[in-house]
């Protein structure tokens, strides 16, 4: 068991790591003043010395954001808390952050986020902030025995905890957050499951997919339900050990062939050496086998259900022409399926090159070669490119390409994680601006100039509480923001937390007028949320706009 729980440490670990690589690249000017964090951690009311405190910078409700190669990765601030249980993170730039506690056996009172348990902090230039205080409670224990059909241990299959909803099924299958827990079964088939916050769960052991590292196991809640629907809930209590949860799993049933081939749309010809990829609609399974020389594919223990096959990957050896296939949907119902047939196009593409309007500022074209571009088809599809001159990215030079595009109106879009400060303002075509490109089938568009703007406002506001109340223990503001007029970003709405004090900064921000809707996120499923407040601001160069929001906990949420 030692070794799945060094894997999990090691996770958590790497996330704060990689949420501060990512943030390193916007962070606020050094020449600011810095400012200090401090507080102190307690376990049943005395203080927790040893506690490691780390700080990531707040970067939305993404657990791990998207990583670029070549970005220098910093450690985290950490401190760790003194025989007082006291600690103090120093030098830290102004922004909005994450002080996190990392205490895998302890449940952080108030703190439903188990991955990054802790608090949202937004630090003005010089701000000393104090009394950011955890408080610790040993976490309740789940642990059994994970078993065969014929009573045998199962070594090393994952074994999940699932938070069920009001109904007692687990939550929305596709939320990361859902299983926020992930470890395995040792040489005796046992496993334990730590650090738990006190409340309902089902358990599961084997794989959402069938066969694909579970052992050939299909997921089974405890004690021996393939069905969710018929699962037994698990209740524990604040250090309780829930024990002899044990889980009897179902083997996965035989499944069928699919096979296939890839052709020339135009020749007719196979095409071979590229890789095919199938998507069900009920289950989180994936494949991706390659083309044979007469460009034919096989898909192996296949389950019954709907699917649609594609081609992921091109073969990198034709020569660099753009290529896209069609979606050819099939059902799997009681027997093998052949027959497939996956008709390859020449795709068109997009080149051109990138400036920022009103700036050669070489540090700012810098910038530029973080952004990500994706092209947006009439159906609203999103696709970049995975192909070599064409790979949706800006080159130094300031040039680049999108590739493999589809017929149809299509238009350009940045993608997430744009830095900060970095906004697309509009596309030309040979001088002329434009909203979309009439793509036809094997187009070479050249002549287009990407202009994007550069801004570094800043919005500073506070929430108060009307009439002097306070909101349930636990709730969480968010402030969502967004460009009027800015539809060429996938990320176009954004979002920072108000910490406890009820401040919140939004930084980076190009010239517009921004619509801010704040949201408090309730407690609990069922608790009433108040009405959102919303504001709009106008924001000119760098300035610095001061703007507060007034909450009224009785002003309840109307449907929408």
């Amino acid at each position: 068991m030692k070794r799945i729980t060094r894997h999990i440490l090691l996770l958590i670990c790497l996330t704060v790591l990689i949420a501060v690589a990512v943030c390193a690249q916007t962070s606020p000017a050094s020449n600011k003043a810095a400012g200090t964090i401090s507080g102190r951690v307690t376990s049943d009311g005395a203080g927790a010395p040893g506690a490691q405190v780390m700080l990531k910078p707040y970067v939305g409700d993404s657990v791990i954001p998207l990583i670029r190669s070549g970005v220098e990765q910093p450690p985290a601030p950490s401190a760790t808390t003194d025989a007082e249980g006291r600690y103090q993170l120093t030098n830290v730039a102004p922004g909005a952050y994450r002080v996190l506690i990392f205490a895998p056996v302890y449940v952080v009172e108030g703190e439903r986020d188990p991955l990054m348990a802790g608090k949202t902090i937004n630090v003005a230039e010089g701000d000393n902030v104090e009394g950011v205080d955890f408080s610790l409670t040993r976490g309740a224990v789940i642990t059994g025995k994970v078993t065969d059909e014929n009573g045998r241990p199962v070594i090393a299959t994952p074994v999940n905890v699932y938070t069920p909803n009001v109904y007692g099924y687990r939550r929305d299958h596709s939320s990361f957050y859902s299983s926020f827990y992930r470890w395995e079964t040792d040489d005796r088939g046992v496993y334990r499951i730590f650090g738990l916050e006190p409340g309902r769960y089902l358990v599961a052991a084997g794989s959402d997919s069938a066969g694909e590292g579970a052992g050939g196991y299909r997921l089974t809640y405890h004690p021996d339900a393939a069905d969710e629907t018929k699962a037994r809930v698990v209740e524990v209590s604040g250090g309780e050990e829930a024990s002899n949860i044990d889980i009897k799993v179902t083997p996965s049933a035989k499944g069928y062939v699919v096979t296939g081939r890839v052709v020339d749309a135009d020749s007719g010809e196979p095409v071979p050496g590229v890789t095919v990829g199938y998507t069900p609609t009920t289950q989180v399974r994936t494949g991706r086998p390659m083309t044979n020389a007469l460009g034919e594919f096989r898909f192996d223990d296949m389950s019954p259900d709907s699917y649609r096959a594609y081609v992921i990957y091109f073969n990198k050896d034709d020569g660099g022409v753009p290529m896209f296939s069609d979606e050819v949907k099939f059902e799997v119902v009681d027997r093998d399926v052949s027959g497939l047939e996956i008709r390859n196009h020449r795709g068109a593409t997009i080149s051109g090159v990138v400036a920022i309007e009103g700036s050669n500022d070489t540090s700012l074209r810098a910038k530029l070669a973080q952004v990500s571009l994706f092209a947006r088809g009439e159906s609203g599809r999103v696709g970049f490119i995975v192909r070599p001159g064409g790979n949706g990215t800006i080159s130094p030079n300031g040039t680049f390409k999108l590739s493999n595009l589809q017929p149809g109106k299509t238009s350009i879009m940045t993608g997430f994680y744009t830095p900060k400060g970095i906004a697309l303002l509009r596309v030309e075509h040979n001088g002329v601006e434009v909203k979309e490109f009439d793509v036809n089938a094997g187009d070479q568009i050249t002549g287009v100039r990407l202009v994007f703007t550069y801004g570094n406002g800043v919005i500073a506001g506070r929430v108060e509480v009307k009439g002097g109340s306070s909101l349930p223990a636990g709730a969480r503001m968010k402030v969502s923001y967004r460009r009027e007029g800015d539809s060429a970003n996938l990320d176009a709405i954004k979002v920072v937390e108000v910490d406890g004090r009820g401040q919140f900064f939004i930084e980076g921000l190009t010239q517009g007028t921004y619509k801010l809707s704040l949201n408090v996120v309730p407690v609990s499923e069922n608790a009433v949320k108040p009405s959102r407040v919303e504001q709009v601001v106008s924001v000119a160069g760098e300035g610095r706009h001061e703007v507060t929001f007034i909450v009224d906990p009785e002003a309840k949420e109307k449907d929408r």
